[in-house]
């Protein structure tokens, strides 16, 4: 063999003798364990007085120091539903080297976590440790196969990622032990040494992989450990969370029966509009009258109304009959003040109008009209719909709507703000439901999680029902009734039944009225025949645009009307909301194009 080849198979030799050296030791996740002596004392009252004397050997891993985790639950394997329950006290940590030995303890699922050192001190020689505790829940009285009371401990359990070596364990009792084993290895079934002598066992195990157990017991006596037993936990799983047993049944049960006992009272006592009891619907006392008031009982006729409510503007009807100012009633206002001569529509497309603001006829406006007025024109004679559009109008839908509100309650047909009396059981709802969430959830850990869903179903049925909140007095149910007279009547009039008013167009007078109750392309139809017939002429002035004998092209811009009109205000608020925000993108690198944030503001 040549030289060079006889220094190859050295090197060869020696980086094969330093792989298997270096290998293992790599492999480590924790400084080894060289030293584990543990002595166990048991008390009559089952308690197990635990000291551990170990070394850990920083010099193969260095580390801060060791950490030991506790279980403080286990499985049953006898009974998948509950769990062995273990109790520590008294623990405390010492080195007999002098390595630091603050502990830091912390429970988190079913773990006693103690974390020994100082998180700013390494170690990098052997160190030794003194871990003293009591734990309760060890030992199994009177043992159904054994016939024993057992002391049966995983002394290293399969979360050690230490290897150990040199493990030694004494178990001292109150009475002379009957029996004694160990057993180690991944399916704990290989024996380690055990000795009984008079009332201690010992045991002992020279080497132990990471992530393996090593079990030791001591049999004693039935009855060495009178009193004592094993505690135990509900394991909380969703199926015995929710577990419907005879008393979960009967206690959820009546709890369901008791929510909707409670919601049909409430929907009887807050959630039903008032009416005047012993009058016939529509009617209201007089002066001299003594009516009694009283929540409405099912569905009151309607006779057919050859007028609006008197006093009662297109609206304020729209709002009290569906008890919300909405888009169209916003609409129908404004096609009503056109109709009185406060303004003049131009249509110029099919989304495209003009507002022409007139000299001011007699008359006695409603607040909410007068505001809507100024909104609109602020000052100038004409609007465009694109004018509209922009953010300085973005305030005239809220505006208006806010201004019905007010209107229909000064007219006493509600108590208050239809939209505030919802807003109420909405919120009260939300918290019954937060309430019977976390109640379940208190709960569910006995079993019980079953007993929120009452509450719960409460708060959904309050939630469900608010609408029903925005209830009417009994001067509002009054008018209604008038209103779906008049409704009825627009619905079914025909040209022989149409009650004609003197020096009234009652097409134009009642077409905003058609427009909230839904029915504007029957009334357009209905004139728009009997314009044909020469039966009778609508004056449409207020309106420059279709022809009212040309009836589909009329409807059609009315339609298109009441929908541009309330497409320009919502885009006005669209609009004004996205300048309020800023409306740029926020980029600079010292260039133009605006900035993060921005506001707005002006005169109207």
């Amino acid at each position: 063999m040549t030289k060079q080849r006889a220094g190859l198979l050295a090197l060869m030799l020696a980086l094969a003798t330093v792989w298997v050296a270096v290998i293992p030791a790599a492999a480590d996740d924790s400084a080894p364990i060289t030293r584990y002596d543990v002595d166990v004392n048991l008390t009559r009252e089952g308690v197990a007085e635990v000291t551990i004397d170990f070394t850990m050997d920083f010099a193969a891993l260095e580390g801060r120091g060791p950490y030991i985790l506790l279980p403080l639950e286990q499985e049953d394997g006898a009974n998948p539903d509950e769990n062995y329950v273990f109790t520590y006290s008294d623990i405390s940590v010492s080195s007999t080297s002098g390595a630091n030995a603050e502990v830091y303890a912390e429970e988190s699922n079913g773990i006693l976590s103690l974390r020994i050192g100082n998180e700013n001190i390494w170690n990098r020689t052997p160190e030794d440790y003194v871990v003293t505790y009591d734990v309760t829940g060890l030992i199994a009285p009177d043992h159904p196969e054994s016939g024993l009371d057992e002391f049966n401990w995983d002394v290293i359990g399969r979360a050690w990622e230490s290897r150990f070596s040199d493990i030694t364990v004494t178990v001292t009792g109150p009475a002379e032990l009957a029996d004694a084993a160990c057993f180690y290895g991944p399916d704990v079934t290989t024996p380690c040494t055990a000795q009984a002598e008079g009332t201690t066992a010992t045991y002992a195990l020279d080497a132990l992989p990471p992530k393996t157990t090593m079990q030791v017991v001591a049999g004693f006596p039935a009855g060495t450990f009178p009193g004592v037993t094993q505690e135990k936990a509900r394991r909380v799983t969703l199926a015995n969370a929710f577990e419907l047993n005879a008393a979960t049944g009967a206690v959820t049960g009546a709890g369901l029966l008791a929510a909707i006992a409670a919601l049909v009272a409430v929907r009887r006592r807050h959630a039903r509009d008032e009416v005047y009891l012993g009058l016939t619907p529509g009617l209201t006392p007089t002066a001299a009258d003594q009516a009694r008031v009283g929540p409405r009982a099912g569905k009151f006729p309607v006779t057919v109304q050859f007028h609006p409510p008197k006093g009662a503007t297109p609206g304020e009807i729209g709002t009290l009959m569906d008890t919300t100012a909405d888009n169209i009633d916003v609409s129908a206002t404004i096609v009503d003040l056109a109709v009185r001569g406060y303004l003049r529509i131009h249509s110029q497309s099919k989304n495209e109008f003009t507002l022409e603001a007139l000299n001011r006829p007699g008359g006695r406006l409603e607040p909410y009209e007068d505001a809507l007025l100024r909104d609109l024109f602020q000052g100038r004679a004409v609007r465009t719909s694109q004018e509209l559009r922009k953010a300085k109008f973005a305030e005239v839908l809220p505006h208006a709507r806010a201004g019905l509100y007010n209107s229909v309650v000064q007219k006493g047909w509600f108590k208050g703000n239809p939209t505030t009396a919802q807003m109420v059981p909405v919120v009260l709802g939300a918290l019954a439901i937060g309430g019977g969430l976390l109640l379940t959830f208190m709960a569910a850990g006995f079993g019980w999680g079953l007993i929120g869903i009452p509450l719960a179903v409460f708060g959904l049925g309050l939630i469900a029902m608010s609408g029903k909140f925005r209830k009417r007095t009994a001067t509002g149910s009054a008018y209604l009734s008038q209103a779906k007279g008049f409704e009825l009547y627009l619905r079914t009039a025909e040209k022989e039944t149409l009650q004609f008013e003197e020096g009234q167009d009652i097409f134009s007078k009642y077409l905003p009225y058609a427009m909230v109750f839904g029915v504007a392309d029957r009334w357009t139809k209905l004139f728009a025949d009997l314009g044909a017939q020469g039966i009778y002429q609508a004056d449409t002035s207020w309106y420059v645009g279709a022809d009212l004998l040309h009836g589909y092209y009329f409807m059609s811009a009315m339609n298109n009307l009441t929908h541009s009109m309330s497409e320009a205000m919502q885009a006005a608020r669209m609009d004004g909301m996205s300048q309020a925000t800023g409306g740029s993108s926020g980029f600079s690198g010292f260039s133009g194009g605006g900035g993060f944030g921005g506001g707005g503001g002006g005169s109207w």
